[in-house]
């Protein structure tokens, strides 16, 4: 019964959302990223997917449901089970009614909730499908299309991996930290005063970051007595630093400030 439901509704989505003007070669607009990982995040329990662009400068999580989480894991460790789980479910009635999964699209952030697009193609028909983020991913790796984000929405988050990134060949690898600059809606969450700082939004298992006691929600506000406004002061802060040096970090934690020193070179 459920899975005659399932092919239901999807004939139903085939029928109603054809939208062939949304569906046209990518464009300038848009930047194609991949899945890094799933992991979990140690301060919430909660799975985070990490997506990051084709060349390894830019990366931002975003936090998603256990079983989404676990069917993105299982399609980059392209394992699969007894019987089909239900994005494996869709993906075959998909196949077996000749419709391809062409590219999903990250194409929104609206109060710290993203949206995404699934882009089908069935003969010379193009639909486009509303869908949660972490559905679109899921069914993205299972049918191997590629995977675009809006410019926008990485204007918006303004994420960055600067263990890839930002920082110079010399400096560590395994800072691990994601970083974010603050919005007036990031910091009414926070309960901040104003705007300005750097989120540091996810923080990696095992790495620097985690090992010097830095934590998700964590708002960096000055970096060796030096104020931090935005992301892009922080960076630059970061890319002249010399290799063998601390930085002194004084962050915002449940509204305490805490200073933290954290290496700017990893150390074998």
């Amino acid at each position: 019964m459920k899975r005659n439901n399932l092919f239901l509704l999807l004939l139903l989505f085939l029928t109603f959302f054809q939208m062939s003007s949304a569906t046209q070669t990518p464009s300038e607009d848009i930047l194609e990223m991949k899945v890094k990982g799933v992991a979990m995040d140690p301060y919430g329990n909660t799975p985070v997917v990490i997506l990051e662009d084709l060349a390894g400068q830019q990366a931002f999580p975003i936090w998603i449901g256990l079983p989404e989480a676990q069917a993105i894991a299982r399609a980059l460790e392209d394992t699969s089970t007894p019987r089909p789980m239900t994005h494996t479910l869709f993906q075959n009635i998909l196949n077996n009614l000749e419709v391809k999964v062409t590219r999903i699209l990250i194409n929104d952030l609206q109060s710290n909730t993203f949206y995404a697009s699934i882009i089908l193609r069935q003969g010379a028909k193009t639909f486009t499908i509303d869908a949660r983020p972490s559905d679109a991913l899921a069914l993205a790796l299972g049918a191997k299309a590629p995977i675009y984000v809006a410019k926008k929405v990485l204007g918006s988050v303004r994420t960055v991996n600067p263990s890839v990134s930002a920082l110079p060949q010399h400096s560590s690898k395994q800072l691990g930290m994601h970083l974010q600059s603050l919005n007036p809606e990031l910091a009414r969450f926070f309960h901040l005063a104003n705007p300005e700082g750097v989120l540091i939004s996810y923080v990696e298992g095992g790495s620097q970051a985690e090992q010097r006691g830095i934590r998700r929600g964590d708002i960096i506000t000055d970096v060796d007595g030096q104020p931090i406004k935005n992301l892009q002061d922080l960076l630059e802060i970061f890319q002249r630093k010399k290799p063998g040096h601390e930085f002194i970090l004084l962050v915002t934690r449940d509204q305490h400030p805490l200073r933290i020193h954290l290496p700017s070179a990893a150390t074998e």
